[in-house]
This record gives C-alpha cells, sequence and structure tokens, in this order.
C-alpha cells in the first residue's frame, strides 16, 4: 500500500494555491509519524522539567504549514513556561505515552502566523469554526497566548521519568 504522503499527486488545497502536501509537513520526520500526523485531530506534547525529567504528555490541538507543526498555549502554562526556559518539546500523535519525536521549540510572536494558524483551526474543529478556542492575533501579538512552532530535532525517545 502506498502511503498517504508518498503518493505523487497527493496535494492540499490552499486557497488559490496548490502545495504538494510533502512541503507542508516538517523536514525530517519518519514517514509513518508524517502520515498519522496529516490525520490526527490532536498531538500530545510533553516538556523537560527542571529536574531534566519529562512532564506528562498533554493533548493539544495543532495546525501543520510552512513546514513546522504549530499550536498555541498559555504563557503561565507548565509546557509554556518550559518551553520559553528553552526545553525541547516532546511530540506524539498516538498518545500520551509516545512513541515520541524530539522536537525544537520556537515561540513565534507574528499575528499574521496565528491568523493563517486560526483558519486551519476553522477547517480542522468544529468548535473553532464558530470562534471559540482559535489563536488570536492580538493575544499572540500581546504574549497573552504563545504560538509555538515545532520542527523535528532528531528521533530519539525522550529521558526517562521520575
Amino acid at each position: 500500500m502506498v502511503g498517504k504522503i508518498a503518493y505523487a499527486s497527493c496535494i492540499a488545497v490552499c486557497g488559490w494555491m496548490t502545495v504538494a502536501l510533502a512541503q507542508l509537513l516538517p523536514q525530517g520526520l519518519p514517514m509513518e509519524v508524517a502520515e498519522k500526523l496529516v490525520e490526527a485531530k490532536q498531538i500530545y506534547v510533553a516538556t523537560l522539567r527542571k529536574d531534566g525529567s519529562q512532564s506528562e504528555a498533554a493533548p493539544v490541538w495543532f495546525g501543520i504549514m510552512e513546514g513546522a507543526v504549530w499550536f498555541t498555549t498559555s504563557p503561565d502554562s507548565h509546557k509554556g513556561k518550559r518551553i520559553r526556559r528553552g526545553s525541547p518539546v516532546f511530540l506524539s500523535v498516538e498518545g500520551k505515552k509516545g512513541p515520541f519525536i524530539r522536537m525544537r521549540a520556537e515561540i513565534v510572536r507574528d499575528g499574521a502566523k496565528a491568523e493563517a494558524l486560526g483558519q486551519l483551526y476553522e477547517r480542522k474543529y468544529w468548535i473553532a469554526w464558530l470562534g471559540f478556542f482559535r489563536p488570536s492575533r492580538d493575544r499572540v501579538e500581546s504574549g497573552k497566548t504563545l504560538l509555538i512552532r515545532l520542527v523535528p530535532e532528531e528521533s530519539s525517545p525522550p529521558p526517562a521519568s521520575n
């Protein structure tokens, strides 16, 4: 069976332009993870605590754009604080227990990116279409919401929890 990503004519329609789906996905993801990511409604993310142990993975809404995985979080959340401190993010498409891919996280304060992610959410999550829980330009630009961009760092298991 040919994988959804590997299939040569697989394209996604983005406004007036068509873009090869493979160009939208982060480079360096294993094929099986990329295929699951395309179909997933949520991802599970974990970060590193100050003591080096892995946090429990939390489910988050996400979007794929510009070769990265994007999501938002509160700057006061544990994951938000840890990402601001430089923690990598461990991403799983299969659940809280993994397997995980180690991702490099970048905080982005670009309101236009927040709006683009909001449009992806509207197509993916019905409640976002109603205006709930979608990223806001104003909140991202003011720092009230963190817009997180993830790209693969390496494929490795997260550190063992205590």
